[in-house]
């Protein structure tokens, strides 16, 4: 049985599951869906229009929270609790409004409106909450938490969303798993 993926390389929403999979057998089907042909192929398989999508055969999943809990329960993982649900959902949260600001940008519209001041401001409020959790868990433990935190932090610094400067717990955080052979599998193209 091999899994298809639909997603793009540079989205950290499909990082994390590709991270997540590493030991599953699939097949990634890279989609530009800002391209009129990669559009109407999201279209196809997802619905609501976002990657990444899994399909099972018959079966398609189409968000990557789901995608986590379906693998979970086909492949017999460890679920999370109720307080790693909430991690998993302020991460999330973060990633959401990155990607906000990033189509906000390429839209050519200004950040200073409140819309986006709202989404820098999530994002800031989600780092001061996890930096406990940086602090502590992050830098011992490898899970889809961390796995999706790494995306999230990766991507929006490849994308000039945040800056870490002032918070040097993310960077010890990314530095603790930089080295991981999925991390390196999956690194954003830099062309």
């Amino acid at each position: 049985m091999t899994y298809t993926l639909y997603g793009s390389k540079t989205s950290p929403f499909v990082r994390k599951v590709r991270m997540l999979m590493e030991d599953l057998p699939y097949d990634l089907k890279e989609l530009d869906i800002f391209s009129p042909e990669g559009a109407k192929i999201l279209n196809e398989v997802n619905p609501i229009n976002q990657l990444p999508a899994l399909v099972d055969g018959d079966q398609k999943i189409w968000d990557s929270r789901q995608i986590y809990n379906y693998l979970c329960f086909k492949h017999e993982l460890p679920r999370m609790t109720w307080d790693e649900e909430n991690i998993l959902t302020a991460i999330d949260s973060a990633a959401s409004s990155g990607v906000a600001i990033l189509l906000m940008r390429r839209s050519g519209l200004a950040e200073d409106v409140m819309y986006a001041k709202r989404q820098h401001e999530r994002m800031s409020s989600v780092l001061d909450y996890l930096k406990p959790y940086l602090l502590d868990n992050a830098l011992k433990e490898w899970n889809f938490n961390t796995m999706s935190l790494y995306s999230f932090l990766d991507w929006a610094l490849f994308r000039n969303i945040i800056s870490i400067e002032d918070r040097p717990e993310c960077q010890k955080f990314l530095d603790a798993h930089s080295e991981r052979q999925i991390v390196k599998e999956t690194q954003i193209p830099k062309a």
